[in-house]
């Protein structure tokens, strides 16, 4: 067996391990000082139109970053992609530009009294190119110069080269590093500044009264209408797709309740009426999925966390420590250290650390 196929979480940490030095060089003279980072805010719901406070449901959510630029307050979120970012007018661009979330961030800012002047959408792409084997004439290069792609080798790559003609994760490693770094690095980091109208964000404020009405409604009429064309997004069965087809059920054992609907909050409660713009999301995707998810709030016993989704998770507790080595008192030359050592960790507890 491989080294590869032996250490798939470390695979995907040295994804992101790769792309968070070509971050840290590009971004390096980072012109934001945050204020905050992964921040939990939370505020009422209330209807514009009418001044009325929902008695049932508040709005909340976790903010990757606010930051200080100019006198500005901004309003920073982490994205991670497959798409093309390149053209600021493609489509994913285009998407984004009439995505809820800042407007919900900003909403909760501005009740909470900190008016936020703009948010910037901070993407990175997921690299499409994966550990390959080598030319002979690369394998001796490799061997005597103990360098690749002008990072040093470990012992323990150079004895696997040894062995076979293939990158180790080493070695993946660094080809991926110099690619986002001197090859392009405009494929993998964009930065896009999202400006929202006080008129726009009072427009998503009638927007959130009407999702926080229409769930009511369908949590007191017990009515969660299917989507069937949402069954299979993003190419993969939705998680509930068994039991909405009939081949499980909620109470088979299969699957256990969440102390919290919400996987990307710590709350002192179920979660079950706190409204984020995830739960929006799903809410509008699929009315049956959405209540599995934050109704009934279930997950089942032996889910294994997707690539995808483990891959957020770690560029995520990556961003939060870089950001974090920006505050006051916070030692910046040892961000990217700090960073990297976070992603040792794997995000979630799992050790996800290259072993050489």
């Amino acid at each position: 067996m491989s080294a590869i196929a032996e250490y798939p979480d470390n695979l995907v940490a040295a994804k992101c391990r790769a792309l968070l030095t070509g971050y840290d060089l590009i971004y390096s003279d980072n012109p934001y000082v945050p204020v905050a980072v992964e921040s939990y805010v939370q505020a009422a719901i209330i209807n514009p139109e009418t001044n009325a406070t929902s008695r049932t449901f508040e709005s909340g959510g976790v903010l990757d970053v606010v930051a200080e630029y100019r006198s500005r307050r901004i309003l920073i979120d982490h994205k991670t992609t497959s798409d093309d970012i390149e053209d600021p007018s493609g489509p994913y661009w285009r998407q984004l530009a009439i995505d809820g979330q800042p407007s919900h961030y900003m909403l909760l800012e501005w009740q909470n009294g900190r008016k936020v002047d703009e948010a910037v959408w901070d993407v990175m792409r997921k690299p499409s190119i994966s550990p390959k084997k080598i030319t002979k004439a690369e394998q001796r290069q490799a061997v005597a110069n103990r360098k690749y792609f002008d990072r040093p080798l470990s012992q323990f790559s150079l004895d696997e080269l040894q062995l076979e003609p293939r990158e180790t994760l080493e070695m993946y490693e660094a080809r991926l590093v110099w690619d986002c770094t001197q090859e392009r690095p405009q494929r993998y980091f964009q930065r896009k500044t999202i400006p929202r109208l006080d008129s726009e964000l009072i427009e998503y404020a009638r927007d959130l009264w009407d999702h926080g009405q229409e769930i009511l409604h369908a949590r007191n009429a017990q009515r969660h209408t299917r989507n069937p064309w949402a069954c299979m997004n993003y190419g993969s069965p939705c998680k509930f797709l068994g039991i909405c087809s009939g081949y499980d059920t909620a109470d088979s054992g299969q699957w256990r309740r969440k102390e919290c609907v919400h996987n990307e909050l710590t709350l002192n409660s179920d979660g079950r009426n706190v409204i984020t713009n995830s739960r929006i999301r799903c809410f509008q995707t699929c009315r049956r999925k959405h209540y599995y998810e934050y109704e009934l709030g279930i997950e089942r016993i032996d889910e294994e966390e997707k690539e995808s989704l483990y891959f957020g998770t770690l560029w995520h507790v990556a961003m939060e420590a870089w950001w974090k080595s920006f505050m006051k008192g916070q030692d910046n030359g040892n961000r990217n250290k700090s960073a990297s050592s976070e992603l040792a960790n794997g995000g979630n507890g799992r050790q996800a650390t290259l072993a050489f």
